[in-house]
């Protein structure tokens, strides 16, 4: 059963454009989740879920890693934290992935904390390669079955 909404008491995380990338939909939780406050349905940002390496020649299935952005305005909320952690508690429900990851620039000490109160460990420091240049960031990681 493949689910494309949830929610927590202050949050939805809805599940945006399926078609654009349909590989990320075949499994549960894969893709980009977009999160709107209940209350108003003002979107916020995202929360994007996929193998940690999914691009790559040696993708890892059984590594989840989730990734979020949010609006500027909406920092400082707890809804980076909440939103993640209802997404890292639906992943974990799948008996086939052994591990949840995430990834920030080094100087992001939001994200990082977020990646903390998910129970995530530190797992090392690496240069990012973007168009803009290198992006010296941390990987994170929490084993859960």
């Amino acid at each position: 059963m493949k689910m494309n909404v949830l929610g927590t008491e202050r949050l939805n995380l809805k599940l945006m454009h399926e078609g654009a990338a349909p590989q990320l939909y075949e499994q549960t939780c894969w893709g980009l989740w977009e999160i709107t406050i209940k209350q108003s349905n003002v979107f916020i940002g995202y929360i994007l879920v996929k193998p940690m390496d999914l691009f790559s020649e040696l993708p890892d299935f059984s590594d989840i890693e989730i990734g979020w952005r949010l609006k500027q305005e909406s920092w400082g909320n707890g809804y980076a934290t909440e939103a993640a952690s209802l997404m890292f508690n639906e992943i974990a429900k799948q008996p086939d992935i052994k591990k949840i990851s995430a990834t920030a620039n080094k100087n992001n000490q939001a994200s990082i904390k977020v990646m903390e109160k998910l129970g995530m460990q530190f797992i090392k420091n690496y240069i990012q390669k973007e168009e803009s240049g290198d992006v010296p960031s941390v990987h994170y990681s929490k084993c859960i079955n």
